[in-house]
């Protein structure tokens, strides 16, 4: 069956898939459709060019099965190959090989020295293929496995690199694109849904980029246009966090369907917070409470076991008031003795959250949510902390300028006239920090699906 190409990739990529230019930038937006077209161009030259094989790239081989093998093979479907009769398509080792002999190999940048002993020597790779290029380490690593695949080609080699642009300006990957600009070799494409087949898309995906641009045009600049958007002082915009007074569930009569708690303990050196997130049969969630105690300038210092205690009775007493369910409490994964005190002393695990690749991560999957607008925080006097490190939290300035954002972490005094007291801990914290933002974060992160963030 014969299949006209551009039936099958976005118009956006008309006028450059013939290229042939040494270097091939692609950037852009979420659902632009760039992994699916040079999937696509691939399979196309490895069917229609002799001696073509072709690596294709992530920075670690744990997450080639799905992502680039399974591009690749819709892209053989999308072509009208069938698998056993066009091509064969093994996992150990990832391979597809097609009729004509021309392979393509998968890698990941951890392993690439693995996978290169295993090509034959008489195939040239004439394409290397960097499918999110921000995960790799930085431009020299890149380039070295660039060199090892392009040796033996004498007429034509291509290298395609694919990504969402960072929003830092700073990030190597977008200040190695900026140094590209100008040098005739190289190719810099960049494209968004907007120009996708509305179908290809799909309505839900359309829906949600129109919800962020009217509820944070800056966001779906750098999700959904690829825009590099820059990273400010301040971590989160305020305005996405509806403040409302205290009673205010009662008062409107919302019924809070099940209730989180997640914990960033501290014990001897910072804070222990511990949200109280309810779900209310009005879609929104609330921020409900907070039990915060700092043991900063105090002498006498909470023991685990009396740390377990409070939260306990502090979990009971919003159970009974909402006389709702708890779903999940979750912990940070990288503390071990509060979870044990508390199954030894109530028989009940923490659930320890899944933190990620690094605290940027975390932060995005929050921005993420709070962008939804359906946030709200009961303006009690206890979540005051909340509000304080919230409009507080600011990236290290430093960090932004090196490429590798990162959230200050230094505990700030309190002013004389804004001491902070905690009803449940009935003690006063003289300093706050970011204690609070990371509860947020850990609650965020492990109820990804029940938030909306993650299908």
């Amino acid at each position: 069956m014969r299949t006209n190409v551009r039936d099958i990739i976005a118009p956006h990529f008309w006028n450059v898939f013939n290229s042939k230019k040494t270097n091939q930038i692609y950037k852009g937006g979420r659902n632009s459709t760039k992994s699916s077209y040079i999937a696509i161009k691939i399979v196309y030259n490895c069917l229609n060019e002799e001696n073509c094989s072709v690596v294709a790239l992530r920075n670690h081989k744990i997450d080639l099965r799905k992502s680039v093998y399974k591009e690749i093979k819709r892209a053989c479907k999308r072509l009208g190959l069938m698998e056993g009769i066009d091509y064969k398509a093994t996992v150990a080792p990832m391979e597809i090989q097609f009729n004509n002999g021309n392979t393509i190999y998968f890698a990941g940048g951890d392993d690439f020295e693995a996978v290169k002993g295993t090509i034959d020597e008489d195939k040239l790779i004439k394409i290397v293929w960097f499918e999110e290029l921000t995960g790799f380490k930085d431009e020299e690593t890149v380039e070295q496995i660039k060199a090892t695949f392009t040796r033996g080609n004498n007429n034509w080699f291509m290298a395609l690199y694919s990504f969402n642009p960072p929003k830092n300006k700073f990030d190597w990957v977008n200040k190695w694109v900026e140094s590209k600009q100008k040098i005739k070799d190289y190719l810099i494409h960049h494209s968004d849904y907007r120009t996708v087949n509305q179908e290809w898309v799909g309505k839900i995906a359309i829906q949600e980029a129109e919800n962020l641009k009217q509820n944070d045009e800056k966001r779906y600049n750098w999700i959904y246009l690829g825009m590099v958007i820059g990273l400010e002082g301040l971590i989160y915009n305020p305005d996405l966090i509806e403040y409302v007074y205290e009673d205010y569930v009662e008062k409107n009569k919302i019924k809070i369907i099940y209730i989180d708690f997640a914990i960033d303990s501290g014990h001897q050196t910072s804070a222990t917070a511990v949200g109280c997130y309810g779900l209310g049969n009005d879609g929104y969630w609330y921020l409900l409470d907070t039990y915060y105690y700092s043991p900063h300038e105090k002498v006498i210092k909470k023991a685990p076991s009396e740390l377990t205690k409070d939260i306990f009775n502090f979990e009971i007493t919003l159970i009974k008031r909402y006389k709702a369910v708890m779903d999940k409490e979750t912990i940070d994964s990288a503390e071990g003795a509060l979870r044990n005190q508390f199954f030894k002393d109530y028989g009940r695990r923490l659930h320890p959250v899944d933190k990620g690749k690094n605290k940027e991560e975390l932060i995005d999957y929050s921005q993420d949510f709070l962008a939804k607008r359906k946030f709200r925080v009961l303006d009690n006097s206890n979540n005051q902390i909340f509000k304080k490190e919230n409009e507080n939290y600011m990236w290290v300035k430093d960090s932004i300028e090196k490429g590798k954002p990162t959230p200050d972490k230094t505990e700030k005094a309190f002013l004389s006239s804004e001491r902070y007291y905690n009803t449940y801990t009935k003690d006063y914290a003289y300093s706050y920090g970011d204690h609070t933002q990371d509860n947020f974060q850990y609650w965020i992160k492990d109820n990804l699906q029940k938030l909306g963030l993650k299908f």
